[in-house]
C-alpha cells in the first residue's frame, strides 16, 4: 500500500508539499498540486483522515453523552444539537450511557485521546470531582444546571418551572396534590428540586404524595392504578412527562374516573400528547438549548445560560385517553 513518501518520490516533491496539498494549503503552485493529485490517483493513495484531522488540531466531531433516546425530552434536545452541528459542519457522535457512571467516565477519555473536539453532557451521574478532573482534557458543556465551577452550561431553569406549577395549583385551591419524577432523590438533582419546590409551596410532608421511577406511558398507568384502584383521588397531579400524564389519565378511565372532570393534571415536555388530551404542559425549549449548547461548545466562551420555560395551557374539552 502506497504511503506519503511514495507519493512525494514519484511526484518529485517533498513530503511537506504533499502534506500541504492534502491539507488544502494555499501556498502550493498549481502545477505541483496537479502532479501530486495525479500520482495519488495512480497509486490509489488513501488519505488517513484521522492523521489529517490531528494535523489540523481538530476533528470536526463532538460527542454527546445521553442516557437514552426513547424520551421526547432527549429527542428534542438531540434534534437541536444535530441541527446546529450540521449548520457548523460538525459531525455528532451519540454516546448512550444508560446512567452508568463507568460508561460516562470512559466516554470522557475521548477528549484525552483527541478523538473529539468537545463533549455535551445532557444528563448524567458523574460526580463533581469527576467532571472537574476530566474537563482538563477538553471542553465540556452541560445541558443542565451544573454546580461545578468553570464548567459552561445551557440549561432549563427547572426549579422556577416547579415553583410556577405548584403556585398555580395552590392558587386554584387544590389541596391534595400528587407529583411524579423519574430517577430517585439520591441520584437526580431535578428530583431533589421538584421535592424542594413542593415543600416550599405546598407542604413539608411529601412522601405519600410522591412517586418516582416514572419514565413513560406504562409507568403512568402503573402509578394511576395504585391511585385509582384504592380510590385515592388527588385534586391535581404534576407529572414529569406528558407520556406519564397520559398513562395516568388512561388508568383513571379504567376505574370510572376521568380528566378533567375528577382531577387536574400537568405534564412536562409540551408534546402533541398534551395537546390531544388537553392538559397543560411545561415547554423547556429543549431544541433551543441543544442549539445553544453546540454554539457554546465550539466557542471560546465559558458562561452559563439559563433558558426560561413556558407553561402551556390547553383547551380541555373532549379530552380522552389513548387506548
Amino acid at each position: 500500500m502506497a504511503n506519503i513518501k511514495d507519493v512525494a518520490r514519484m511526484a518529485g516533491v517533498s513530503i511537506a508539499t504533499v502534506s500541504r496539498v492534502l491539507n488544502d494549503h494555499p501556498y502550493v503552485t498549481k502545477d505541483k498540486q496537479e502532479k501530486v493529485m495525479a500520482v495519488m490517483k495512480e497509486l490509489n493513495y488513501s488519505v488517513n483522515g484521522n492523521a489529517v484531522k490531528l494535523s489540523r488540531g481538530k476533528t470536526n466531531t463532538i460527542g454527546v453523552i445521553v442516557p437514552y433516546n426513547n424520551n421526547s425530552c432527549f429527542d428534542e434536545l438531540i434534534n437541536g444539537i444535530l441541527r446546529k452541528a450540521h449548520e457548523l459542519h460538525y459531525q455528532v457522535l451519540l454516546l448512550p450511557s444508560y446512567y452508568e457512571n463507568v460508561i460516562e467516565s470512559s466516554y470522557l477519555t475521548l477528549l484525552k485521546k483527541k478523538t473529539i473536539d468537545g463533549i455535551l453532557l445532557t444528563s448524567h451521574t458523574l460526580h463533581h470531582e469527576q467532571i472537574q478532573t476530566l474537563s482538563e482534557w477538553g471542553k465540556i458543556v452541560c445541558c443542565e444546571a451544573c454546580p461545578v465551577p468553570h464548567i459552561p452550561s445551557v440549561y432549563p431553569d427547572r426549579y422556577a418551572a416547579y415553583i410556577e406549577v405548584f403556585n398555580h395549583l395552590k392558587n386554584k385551591g387544590y389541596e391534595h396534590i400528587h407529583f411524579t419524577s423519574g430517577r430517585d432523590v439520591q441520584s437526580s438533582p431535578s428530583t431533589r428540586l421538584r421535592i424542594q419546590a413542593y415543600q416550599e409551596i405546598i407542604s413539608e410532608d411529601y412522601e405519600n404524595q410522591f412517586f418516582d421511577q416514572c419514565f413513560d406511558y406504562h409507568d403512568g398507568k402503573r402509578i394511576g392504578e395504585v391511585m385509582f384502584q384504592k380510590s385515592i383521588i388527588p385534586d391535581a397531579i404534576f407529572t414529569n412527562g406528558d407520556e406519564v400524564a397520559a398513562g395516568i389519565i388512561a388508568a383513571a378511565q379504567s376505574h370510572g374516573y376521568s380528566y378533567p372532570r375528577d382531577f387536574e393534571i400537568i405534564g412536562e415536555e409540551n408534546t402533541p400528547l398534551s395537546e390531544i388530551l388537553g392538559f397543560p404542559s411545561i415547554n423547556y425549549h429543549m431544541t433551543s438549548i441543544g442549539e445553544q449548547a453546540v454554539s457554546l461548545l465550539l466557542s471560546e466562551e465559558n458562561t452559563r445560560i439559563p433558558v426560561q420555560h413556558s407553561l402551556v395551557f390547553r383547551a380541555k374539552a373532549g379530552a380522552s385517553a389513548p387506548s
